[in-house]
């Protein structure tokens, strides 16, 4: 050992003097860390992905609530007639109830303290109009893909 030093420091000075000498202990290090990166990489892009899937289902999940409470709406008005509601009002039965579902999530924030809504005897034909016009202005702007 060294002169004056203890006996593990001249180990640490031995294996950090054959470290800097041996090109396959550092060509080794190097691939364990970019091997290591590698598996950081596909966990990230593993939780994106499960992420994503997990929205589509939540997604599709909503498209057939929505579908039942359309099909539950128009069965009900429709019950024990011949008439047929048009795709307009089937339309502007889903934007009431997709309307009325947002007062319900904005009524049970704690976030939020107070809604006006309109409440004149055409205010639900206005509100369906307002919100038909709106969803119309922002799909004239938006690109081909998300037009309706």
């Amino acid at each position: 050992h060294v002169q004056g030093q203890p006996p593990l420091m001249t180990m640490g000075l031995v294996l950090s003097v054959f470290w800097v000498s041996s090109p396959t202990l550092r060509k080794r290090l190097r691939d364990a860390s970019q091997m290591a990166a590698e598996a950081e990489k596909i966990k990230v892009v593993k939780a994106a992905e499960a992420a994503a899937d997990a929205a589509q289902l939540q997604g599709e999940g909503i498209a057939r609530q929505r579908r039942a409470i359309i099909d539950g709406l128009r069965d009900s008005i429709t019950h024990g007639s011949s008439e047929t509601l048009s795709t307009e009002k089937i339309s502007e039965l889903l934007l009431i109830t997709q309307y009325f579902e947002t007062l319900r999530d904005i009524a049970a924030s704690n976030k939020s303290s107070t809604v006006f809504l309109p409440n004149g005897p055409g205010a639900v034909n206005d509100v369906a109009t307002q919100i038909r016009n709106g969803m119309l202005t922002g799909a004239a702007g938006a690109p081909d893909q998300y037009r309706m």
